[in-house]
């Protein structure tokens, strides 16, 4: 093998890293998916799912599953 090939077999052609002042803070990524993520309801739509649970038609783990909620918000 020439040595040409031996020293470019480790080394790798990524772009350098970025800055400091181009990185994110860790807490402000973990904010901007919870954004993404977490569901707001209207006043309405609370007060429409928590009637809904108490007519006792279906229950509460239906409507959650129904909703996408996690029956402890549903309780809170």
């Amino acid at each position: 093998m020439s040595n040409s090939a031996k020293t470019s077999k480790g080394k790798r052609s990524a772009s350098p890293a970025p800055t400091s002042s181009e990185r994110k803070a860790p807490l402000s990524i973990i904010k901007d998916i919870q954004r993404q993520t977490r569901r707001q309801y209207t006043a309405e739509e609370k007060i429409r799912i928590v009637l809904e649970g108490l007519q006792g038609v279906q229950s509460v783990a239906e409507i959650c599953r129904r909703k996408g909620l996690n029956i402890n918000i549903y309780y809170r």
